[in-house]
Order: C-alpha cells, then structure tokens, then sequence
C-alpha cells in the first residue's frame, strides 16, 4: 500500500480526553444508579481506569523531556594558583580564573528538541491505543450481559407461561379430568425453568461486576445498561473504507510516527558527527622577580578554543543504527497496514454472515415455534393433546429463542470487533495538525 502523504504522516492521536480522565467529573459513589448506552460506559471507562491514568503520566514524561531538551551543558569555572614556597622562595606566584563553555558545531540541539517532540506524539499514541483495547474489552462486556439479561427474560416468560399450565392442571385433578402425574411432571418442569433463571441470574451477577471493574465504577453500584440485542433491520456493509480505518488506528499512527521519530533520530545522530567546541575565557596573574627591579605583579586576559577533529571517531556506529531503526520503522508500517486490511475484511465479512444467521433464526423458524405452541396448549385445553406435547412445544420454542438470541448475540459480537478493529469509539481523535 503506497505511503500516506506527508500531513498524513505528521499526524498524531491528541489525547484530549487526558486531562478530563484526571480531573474531570465526579467518580460514581457506591449504591448509586449508573443508566449507560455502550458509548456512554465507554466514555466512563475513559474517565474512570486506574491504568489509562498511569499511562497518561508518560505523555507528561514526555513533554518534561521536550521541555528541559535542546539546552546547552551547564558552563564550567576553573580555579587554579601556585607558588615558589617549596622552590627558591622569592615569593613568585601565579593564579588564573577561567571560564569554559562547549558550544555545538552544528544544529544538534534543534535535532535533539525534534526527537523529543515526536517522543511526544508516540507516548500520545501509545495512551490512545491503550484506551481502544479497554474500549473493545467494555463494548464486549456490554454485548455479553444484554444477552445474558435477555436469556433471563426468555426464561421468565417460559416460566410464566408454565405456571399458567400447571394451574390449569390442577383445576383439571379436581374434575378429575387428568392425572396428578401430569401435575406432577408440570411443577417439575416449572423448578427446572426456575433453576436455570437462578443460574442466569449468578452469570449475570458476575458479569456485572467484572464490568463495574471495567469501567472504574463501584462493585455495590448498580449499572443498567441501555439497549437490547436486537438485530437492525437493514443488513450491515461487507466492504470497509481502509483510509478511514487507518486514519483511526492508534496502533497506525503510531507506527508512521515512529518512522517520523526514526528519521529525526538520523538527522540527530548525523548532527554528532562533530562534537562540542569548547570556548575559554580565563584572566591570569603573576607575580614574578624581574631584575634589576624585584618582584613584579602582571596579569593577563585571553580567550582558547578547543575543537575536536573527527579523524577516527565520527559517529558511525549511532548513525548506522539509526538507519537501520529508520527501516525498521517503514517495515513496521507495512506490517500494521496489512495486518488492519486482514482484521477488517474479516470483521465485516464475519459480522455480516452474522447478521444473515441471526435473521434466518428470529424469522420464520421462530414464527412456527411459537404458532406450535400456541396450537398444543390449545390441543391440550380440548383433551387432543398430551401434557408431553405440550412440554415438547415448550422445549423446542426454549431453544429456537434461545438460539435466536446466540445468533443475535454473535452479531452483536462481531459488531463489537467491527468497532475494535475500526476505532470507532468516541474519545479518539485524530489530528493532521503537524506537531511545532
């Protein structure tokens, strides 16, 4: 795939949402009521991880680098004196005062501030892959407990409607019209109904709470999710627009701003070919005997420069290995690119075929299910019917609705990893503003 355009490459995931993570609104209390649609549980996993904050600590690492980068070495104060004393003592001495400071000979400290900034925009990138990994992991978790939570109401309702037949049974025993053996088998029918309500309602219990965990919010809160896993009525695209995709991707961005690092860390590593000059300023004192007249005091002022001459050492080793990081860099773009178009054409054709199973499974299967029953339980009310007919009938809508819900509940699936893979979420945003 061609490279993108240099505005393109310039760009970078601004985590705008940092600063609100840290010191935005009001945590959750415990007890507390939490209504959310899977974008809003997203959006509060933002605010709320414990590790997404930690991880917002090395874009400000950072920029404390960018910040304090690009300065000259601290400048060094030289002190010296001698004396005759130990020689012939004619009280001749000498000190000197000196000031030395190492200036570049080339644009190394402009090239250092460069590496940074783009150090900068890779720390960004690295919080906002992070923040669409814990995205898909809520968007999953909220899939999973609206499909437990409409298993629970298919159960209900099953339960419900067992009841009904078992009193009608019993009004049956006492005309004498059946036997207490069907009556019997109905309420065992009923306890089984109940135990796998039970059963849904401890998944659900547990899936609650690993999502409380997921999105930062107390273990005693209650969180209600809003939506339903129902499937939407016109059939989901197959083909993905891969420009847009890619532009979403933290891990994309990231990659192209490590090729935009990796070249800054060659012109660095290029600008180290020669090193520091260092330039001197120093006063010096003498006293001295000078005959015929005595002891004489003089005292002199200069300025020395010291260059290093880059005969055997120019820096190679670093400038070959930032080459080699260099195409390291426009290898790993490659590698993101191909791996991203794999992912989203196996997501969309997967969500799709889905999407076709879920249909079939909520049609008319399930139409002629539910007709089934309503035709035994009326069968049976006019003694044409058996109660085993009946139960059967029972069983087999439990799991054409059972299985209308799984279907719908893989689409729903594969539409959570349609999200992941594409980065569609809201707090992820991209900028093709180049970086100053």
């Amino acid at each position: 795939m061609p490279r993108l355009s240099t505005s393109t490459r310039w760009s970078a995931f601004l985590i705008a949402a940092i600063s609100a993570s840290l010191c935005g609104s009001a945590a959750v209390r415990a007890d507390d009521e939490v209504s959310l649609s899977r974008e809003e549980a997203v959006r509060l996993a933002f605010r709320n991880n414990r590790e997404l904050g930690i991880a917002a600590l090395e874009v400000e690492r950072a920029a404390s680098r960018l910040r304090w980068s690009g300065r000259l070495d601290n400048p060094e104060l030289e002190l010296s004196a001698s004396s005759d004393a130990v020689g012939l003592g004619d009280d001749e001495s000498t000190y000197e005062v000196a000031f030395s400071q190492r200036f570049p000979l080339t644009s190394k400290l402009r090239r250092e501030k460069d590496v940074r900034r783009h150090q900068v925009i890779l720390a960004e990138a690295e919080v906002a892959e992070r923040r669409r990994e814990l995205a898909g992991k809520v968007d999953l978790a909220v899939v999973e407990l609206l499909a437990t939570r409409e298993r629970i109401r298919l159960q209900r309702q099953l339960a419900e409607l067992n009841r009904e037949i078992l009193e009608f049974l019993r009004d049956q025993v006492k005309r004498g019209e059946v036997s207490a053996l069907e009556v019997t088998q109905a309420t065992l029918n009923g306890r089984t109904m109940e135990q796998q309500v039970a059963s849904l309602l401890a998944r659900e219990t547990q899936q609650r709470l690993a999502l409380n965990q997921t999105i930062g919010v107390d273990a005693t809160t209650a969180v209600n999710i809003k939506g339903s896993p129902r499937l939407p009525e016109s059939p989901p695209p197959t083909e993905a627009n891969l420009r847009e995709i890619l532009s979403r991707r933290p891990d994309h961005v990231l990659a192209l701003a490590k090729i935009d690092e990796a070249e800054a860390g060659v012109a660095l590593e290029e600008a180290k070919r020669w090193e520091d000059v260092s330039v001197r300023f120093f006063v010096e004192g003498e006293n001295a005997v000078d005959d015929p007249g005595g002891l004489e005091r003089n005292t002199f002022a200069g300025v020395g420069i010291s260059i290093p001459l880059p005969l055997r050492r120019r820096n190679q080793e670093g400038i070959d290995r930032a080459r080699i990081d260099r195409e390291a860099a426009g290898r790993g773009v490659d590698s993101v690119q191909f791996e991203i178009r794999s992912e989203a054409e196996e997501a969309y054709r997967q969500r799709r075929d889905a999407w076709d199973l879920a249909r079939e499974a909520s049609g008319d299967i399930l139409g002629l299910a539910e007709q089934n029953l309503e035709e035994f339980r009326k069968a049976y009310q006019e003694g044409q019917a058996s109660l085993l007919q009946v139960q059967r009938a029972q069983e087999q809508i439990l799991e054409v609705r059972d299985a209308a819900i799984g279907f719908a509940t893989d689409y729903h699936r594969a539409d959570a990893r349609v999200r992941f893979v594409t980065g569609d979420y809201p707090g992820l945003v991209v900028s093709s503003v180049p970086p100053k």
